[in-house]
């Protein structure tokens, strides 16, 4: 009697496979590189250039790069970000490379310190040994079906650490370069990545940029491709001056260049870093307006009248019923969530590769209907 083929179907490879991986599933049943949330960045249309919503930001199980020049905003953009994580219920985890960041920043820019864990760090060896550690633990707690803190990661600035090595030569006079630290780098980032895919552990860095001396120059950020190729979003910043209306120096236009994204199509934008105002959540979001689909556009009421006119210093808003004046335009009174769901449609085939990120735009809009009924 000849004996029957035995059979080893997929389930029995899920089977095993899920045995050998707890992490692995069937990818129709796969949460695992799941989006759940996003970090607001503090700016409606930097939001829009990471994530491709207004409504997004920095996603909160990835790892995202900020790159640029010395002055260009990368640590005012983290401390903003920590803010807006602080108050989606984050922990942070601060590692500081440059000493350049104390309590008394931070309470300026609206941060609970009480919810920051402060951490100095002078070489990779160090951020190495601690990353990896609290990682390591955290998984452990959560395959044991214990609860783990909601953290966020930041590094400020991955392009300023030091290697052990790099510290005794210079103690003991030598010269030498040491060519250890950008594959340190790359070997961090390939140990972390599924932890914190796993733990939803959002992971922010800052780095330095330079300008390579190739015939063609080109701009590229500091410690070797490791990090790169990690992030699944890297940012380069650029700056130019911001001017007040007498022509004194008030701040910084930031442009942010999307050099790699993920989650979006690669389109530069800008926002305004203002000395004594911060960062406004709305700058950048009146080049997606107009009368017809906005309701909104320069312009003046004469004799009861609205007057489009694109020479005005004001605005004129149908939803309002009135004309604003610059400076109060860029304002929460001009940019209600109704009309911030009438940009987000206009914005999509800009930024957005096709999907709707898992924006909940029912539960905005049901916001939008309860806040209503609060006012009557």
């Amino acid at each position: 009697m000849a004996k029957s083929k035995k059979e080893y179907t997929f389930d029995d490879l899920n089977a095993e496979l899920s045995n050998l991986n707890p992490l692995g599933s069937v990818m129709e049943q796969s949460t695992f590189s799941d989006v759940t949330e996003w970090i607001d960045t503090g700016n409606y249309h930097l939001n829009a250039c990471v994530s491709g919503s207004l409504f997004g930001g920095w996603p909160n199980n990835r790892s995202c790069s900020i790159a640029g020049p010395s002055g260009t905003g990368k640590t005012f953009l983290i401390l903003n970000s920590i803010r807006e994580a602080i108050n989606m219920g984050y922990s942070i985890v601060f590692y500081d490379s440059e000493a350049a960041v104390d309590k008394d920043l931070m309470v300026k820019f609206g941060i609970d310190t009480s919810r920051v864990n402060y951490q100095p760090v002078n070489t990779v060896q160090d951020f190495r040994t601690s990353i990896t550690t609290i990682t390591a633990r955290m998984q452990d707690v959560k395959r044991s079906g214990g609860d783990v803190p909601k953290i966020m990661i930041i590094l400020d600035s991955a392009g300023n650490l030091a290697t052990a090595k790099e510290i005794d030569d210079a103690r003991s006079g030598s010269d030498k370069s040491d060519m250890t630290r950008s594959k340190i780098l790359k070997s961090i980032f390939r140990i972390i990545m599924t932890p914190m895919a796993d733990l939803k552990i959002p992971f922010l860095f800052t780095n330095h940029t330079y300008q390579t001396q190739d015939f063609i120059s080109r701009q590229v950020a500091g410690g070797g491709t490791g990090p790169e190729y990690a992030a699944s979003i890297c940012l380069f910043l650029g700056k130019a001056q911001l001017k007040d209306s007498a022509g004194d120096k008030a701040g910084i236009v930031v442009t942010a260049k999307p050099n790699k994204n993920r989650f979006a199509k690669p389109h530069p934008i800008k926002f305004h870093l203002h000395y004594t105002e911060g960062m406004n959540k709305y700058v950048g979001l009146e080049q997606y307006i107009d009368w017809d689909d906005i309701g909104i556009t320069r312009g003046s009421i004469e004799k009861g009248v609205k007057v489009p006119k694109s020479t005005a210093r004001g605005w004129i808003c149908k939803h309002l019923d009135e004309a604003v004046p610059n400076g109060e335009f860029f304002t929460e009174k001009v940019f209600t969530k109704e009309i911030l769901l009438k940009i987000e449609q206009i914005i999509k085939p800009l930024f957005n590769y096709g999907t709707n990120l898992g924006i909940d735009y029912d539960a905005i809009i049901d916001n939008i209907d309860n806040e209503d009924d609060t006012e009557d």
